[in-house]
Formats: structure tokens, C-alpha cells, sequence
């Protein structure tokens, strides 16, 4: 068996033992939060540190990266720091979007009042609101300084993704290889649909923005090998193995030896490691890829902008309730028969050309989201569940962004 062979199946296996026994489905929520001064000034990494450091409480885990202080763990969740100092909390998977909103509104709460006492302020959008990205500097991670280098040769936008956006990322569970490609497919087809109803860049570039689904732009000029739809996603064979193969063949920009990261650039893990892969190898691997879906122990959905709390929850229930029935899971895979990668692609940018305007798939986007919110809608038994969908429904009736809407409540 060649080295590629038994890192593949090292991957399978990892991806199997990820599998979740069939059940109630289960979501994990992540999203990134700018920090300024109260007016508008960004914030420096001593002084995000220092109000992560007050935040922690006696029992809660510092995370330490090289003797660092990069954040800490709580028993709900986690809170880390991105590259141009973006707060994100990544909350620990829960059954009911009602609970993670519970979690995620305490934190947003204790975040922003410890803010507010230093002069500080949080903001929920989806690029800086402040300033323009070259601005901003990063914040003193190897991995990061690796990333920013190597993107300046594989697209015009690898700097504004990383000090510049902020996103929000849901945690599907998955319960079989099957499942998990049926998904990783839905999730890729409805990522123009989250695109559109997620849109929350409010300024570009330190300028006020009319443009839709900025973020969504950006990210389709950071890097082809790792961004966008994955590959040979709606081959008949695509399963573990396939995105195994992808991940392991394509440039890895940052491998992790022992406890530290080193820059690779162009070598791939095929090249760098050996036949058997450490865990945290496996763990670091997939993380360096950033396609619309990816695969780890669970699909991560990350085609949403930064968003205020009742958005969250809004979009967070029609994930929860879409990919947690099975029918409502099937009517979206047989509704786009036939879509290709390349499709999926084309809708993306048709939406950050035309928003409400857009054709995707061939037919008007209003009239497709009205039929995904029927489908989460009509599978959403509890009423205070389905109220929590109100926010998205009203968006599409009105055919605004949040961007818009927000900009009117100002």
C-alpha cells in the first residue's frame, strides 16, 4: 500500500468514527465579532487579551498557543482569537437552537459589558465597520503570518478575509458516509440562499456599502485549492475517501510538527508526513481547508455572514430544522437534480451581483426562498421554534438584506 493509500485511509477512518449514532441532530455555532475603541479605532491584540483574560472565570481553561494567551474554555464554549483580533465563540453542540441562543446571548452580553467599561465596543457585521483591512495588523501567530503570505500569490483577496470579515459557522452532525455526502451536498446547493439572507456588511473598505454579499465575494478570490465548493462534489463516488484524497494532494501552506507550525508553502501533507498521522495532525489538516462545507467530525456549514443575535437564530433553526429531516434533506437534493459545482459557483456570484434580483439554478431567488422557508416551516412543530424563523421571513417577504434593514433601524 502506497504512503497516499494509508493516509486516506487513516482519514476514512477518522471520518467514520465521526459518524453520530442516528438521532435527534445535533448543531454547533461559531461566530466571529470585530472589536473597536467607542470610536471606531481598531483594538490591539494587549487589549483583546486583557478582556478575554477578565471575562475568564476561575474554572474556565486558558488556551495558551507558545505560552500565548489566545482565549479559553468554558464548559459551553470556547472563545479564541482570529487573525486581526475577531473575538469568536464557538459554542459546544446542543439539540435545541433555543439552548445555543440561551449560551450564545450570555456571552454576548458579558462580552459586551465588559467592553463597554474600557470604552470599547463589539460589533455584529460581517466586515470591519471601521477600516479598511491593510489597516489592521495580525495578531502574532505563526500560522496566520504563513496564511497572509502564501495568499498573496493565490488571489487579489487573501488579506481582506482574514483581517477583514467575520462569519457565522453551524456544526451539522452526520450519521453515516451516506448522510454525510447528502449533507455536504445540500449544504454546498443552499450556500447562495445563505449568502443572500446572512448579507451583513454594512461598510467595505472603511466605506458605507451598497454591494451584496460582500463576504461571499471575497472569499471566491482567496485561494481555488481550498475555498468554494469542494471537488467532485456531485460524483456519483464522492464519499470520504474522495475528500480525504483532496485534502491530502493539494497545498497545505502550514504543517504542524509536534507542538509547533512551520510553513510549508506549496508541499502537500502527502509530501510532509509520514504514513501514520497523529490526531492532531489530522485535526490541523482539515482545518487549513475552507470550502463553503467541510468535513471533520461533523459538516460545518460556513456560508453566513456575521449577524445580530435574532438573525443568528433565525438562520440557525432553518439549518437545524432543514438538515435534521430527512424529507426536508431529500426535497432540497431532488429540487436541484442535476446542479453542478460549477453552478453552484455561478449562483454565488450571481447573488453578490443581483441579491433579490438573482436567478440561481435557473429561477428567481425570492421564489426559492420562500420554498426553503416553507420546507423549514412545515417541519417545525413547536411555535416558539418556528417564531424564531420570523426574522428570515420577513427579510424575503420585504426582499431586503440585513444590511438594509439594519441600516433603516439606525
Amino acid at each position: 500500500m502506497s504512503k497516499l493509500d494509508e493516509q486516506k485511509k487513516l482519514l476514512v477512518e477518522y471520518f467514520q468514527q465521526g459518524c453520530k449514532p442516528e438521532g435527534k441532530l445535533t448543531l454547533g455555532l461559531e461566530v466571529e465579532h470585530f472589536v473597536t475603541h467607542a470610536g471606531g479605532e481598531p483594538v490591539t491584540f494587549t487589549e483583546v487579551q486583557s478582556v478575554l483574560r477578565q471575562m475568564q472565570q476561575p474554572y474556565d481553561t486558558p488556551v495558551l498557543i507558545y505560552g500565548e494567551y489566545m482565549g479559553y474554555t468554558t464548559q459551553w464554549y470556547g472563545i479564541s482569537l482570529e487573525p486581526a483580533c475577531q473575538v469568536e465563540v464557538s459554542i459546544v453542540p446542543q439539540s435545541s437552537v433555543l439552548k445555543i441562543m440561551d449560551i450564545y446571548n450570555q456571552f454576548y452580553l458579558q462580552l459586551s459589558m465588559t467592553l463597554a467599561a474600557r470604552g470599547l465596543r463589539v460589533w455584529t457585521v460581517s466586515y470591519h465597520p471601521t477600516c479598511r483591512a491593510e489597516e489592521l495588523p495580525l495578531i502574532p501567530k505563526q500560522r496566520y503570518e504563513a496564511m497572509d503570505r502564501y495568499f498573496k500569490n493565490t488571489g487579489a483577496c487573501g488579506i481582506q478575509m482574514m483581517r477583514a470579515t467575520a462569519s457565522t459557522q453551524l456544526s451539522v452532525d452526520y450519521f453515516s458516509e451516506r448522510d454525510f455526502v447528502q449533507k455536504m451536498r445540500a449544504a454546498c446547493l443552499l450556500t447562495p440562499f445563505f449568502a443572500l439572507l446572512s448579507d451583513n456588511a454594512v461598510r467595505y473598505q472603511a466605506h458605507r456599502n451598497n454591494a451584496y454579499s460582500v463576504r461571499t465575494r471575497v472569499w471566491q478570490d482567496v485561494d481555488s485549492d481550498r475555498c468554494g465548493v469542494p471537488p467532485h462534489l456531485m460524483d456519483p463516488d464522492f464519499g470520504f475517501e474522495s475528500y480525504a484524497q483532496t485534502i491530502l494532494t493539494r497545498p497545505l501552506i502550514v504543517a504542524l510538527r509536534g507542538s509547533r507550525t512551520k510553513a510549508v508553502g506549496r508541499k502537500t501533507a502527502q509530501e510532509i508526513y509520514g504514513s501514520h498521522l497523529q490526531q492532531k495532525e489530522v485535526e490541523h489538516l482539515l482545518s487549513m481547508f475552507f470550502f463553503d462545507a467541510r468535513l471533520k467530525t461533523y459538516v460545518e456549514i460556513r456560508g453566513a455572514d456575521c449577524m445580530p443575535p435574532k438573525y443568528i437564530a433565525a438562520y440557525a433553526q432553518l439549518v437545524k430544522t432543514i438538515f435534521g429531516s430527512q424529507a426536508a434533506l431529500q426535497n432540497v437534493l431532488r429540487h436541484y437534480e442535476g446542479v453542478n459545482t460549477g453552478d453552484i459557483a455561478n449562483a454565488k456570484m450571481a447573488v453578490c451581483k443581483d441579491g433579490y434580483n438573482a436567478w440561481v439554478y435557473g429561477r428567481p431567488i425570492g421564489k426559492e426562498l420562500a420554498w426553503l422557508l416553507l420546507q423549514a416551516r412545515s417541519r417545525t412543530p413547536s411555535q416558539e421554534e418556528r417564531a424564531l424563523l420570523e426574522p428570515l421571513a420577513k427579510l424575503v417577504v420585504t426582499k431586503k438584506t440585513i444590511r438594509e434593514e439594519e441600516s433603516e433601524n439606525d
